[in-house]
């Protein structure tokens, strides 16, 4: 992963020791299990990963440096003189296919003896093909370890314009000694919200990075579980090495649903909208409109709740001149009106609801026809 200025804050196959059972992972309640791969089988299930296939610093990523078996996953590191890719070497790992956002992360791994691999646990769009994908937004390190440097890591939050174009935001940890060896397997867990990450090792929280809200860090990302040559050149002599992991786990407990993209999953639409240039919640998503001046047109947004609970329900309000000065909102059967002319953009609350796990609940907007109605998206947080 590329650096830029601060401007914010063995090859022995080592089995991996059973998991402890886990219900909530980071205490609290409400949280769900939505993606979860324990590496039990023979081979790698390619309806869940692609793999890493770039070329980067030292190495060339393939997919035959990755195999699954005995409950682990494993990267091989190999010496590769005269390689087609004009590197001496070649590393790997996989991508999930499915996307995700805000929620819990964690994965147990081991990395390799030997200098020259980084070895990383992290977040970012893509499917692997390259590290600079045009959909790269937010970046998020859970772990980032150099092996020459056993008993360190780091965790970053990087914005990107896609592509490889860097965006304002950097925040590191910078590379700190955690005081234990990380050949040996330990747990790395990643707590995403919208407004901060933090980042636990072992279950125990080490670092926060808090960040404004900002549409570049809203996007929906792939996990990637990688091992590349980096930093400094690999001994050929302590080749082939591996570096593991025993499983990946995703829990979610706040819903945030869009009007197009992965979290549309539950909406619609009636009467007649269009595309607004008008800037929405995230950069990629484009906020939409009723047409000027008529009553009643309708959108509605449709979580699948897993489980029953308290959740505080909002509305992104797209704040403009000539919005809908009286915009219909009901939830759970309560109604509020919120002026989309006056103050400025960002989350309005509905109110606080119990409410049922699955379909049954809905946030709909009712244009009132005093301008434009305006639909972005909803958010519903797990108290």
């Amino acid at each position: 992963m590329r650096r830029f200025v601060l401007a914010a804050v063995a090859a022995t196959l080592v089995l991996a020791p059973a998991a402890p059972a886990q219900a909530d992972p980071i205490g609290g309640t409400g949280w769900s299990l939505v993606f979860n791969d324990d590496f039990d089988g023979t081979s790698v299930d390619t309806t869940k990963w692609n793999y890493r296939t770039d070329v980067k610093a030292l190495s060339a990523q393939e997919a035959d440096n990755v195999s699954v078996g005995n409950g682990v996953m494993s990267i091989s590191q190999e010496h590769v003189p005269d390689h087609p890719s004009g590197k001496d070497f070649t590393g790997g790992g996989l991508i999930t296919k499915q996307k995700f956002r805000y929620g819990y992360y964690e994965t147990r791994a081991r990395i390799n003896d030997g200098p020259g691999w980084h070895t990383a646990f992290w977040l970012q769009c893509g499917d692997g093909a390259t590290t600079f994908p045009a959909c790269q937004r937010t970046e998020i390190d859970g772990f980032e370890i150099d092996s020459h440097l056993p008993t360190s890591l780091r965790h970053n939050i990087i914005t990107w314009k896609g592509s490889g174009v860097s965006n304002s935001f950097y925040s590191s940890t910078g590379v700190y000694n955690i005081g234990f060896d990380l050949r040996q397997w330990h747990t790395y867990g990643i707590d995403w919200s919208e407004t901060s990450v933090k980042y636990y090792v072992d279950g125990v929280l080490k670092a926060t990075q808090n960040y404004a809200p900002s549409a570049w860090m809203h996007d929906y990302t792939n996990i990637w579980l990688t091992s590349i040559g980096y930093a400094v050149q690999p001994d050929p002599a302590k080749l082939p090495s591996t570096a593991q992991f025993d499983y990946i786990k995703y829990w979610q407990k706040d819903y945030y649903l869009d009007n197009d993209g992965p979290a549309a999953y539950g909406y619609s639409e009636t009467g007649s909208w269009s595309d607004s240039t008008v800037t929405g919640w995230t950069h990629s998503s484009p906020t939409r409109f009723a047409t000027c001046g008529v009553a009643g047109a309708t959108a509605t947004w449709r979580p699948n709740l897993r489980t029953a609970g308290t959740y505080q329900v909002y509305v992104y309000k797209a704040a403009h001149a000539h919005s809908d000065a009286n915009t219909r909102y009901d939830v759970a059967g309560t109604t509020t009106f919120v002026n989309g002319t006056s103050g400025a953009s960002g989350w309005v609350s509905l109110g606080t609801f119990s409410l049922p796990a699955g379909t049954g609940t809905a946030v709909q907007l009712t244009s009132s026809g005093n301008g434009c109605a305006r639909a972005d998206a909803v958010k519903f947080v797990r108290s």
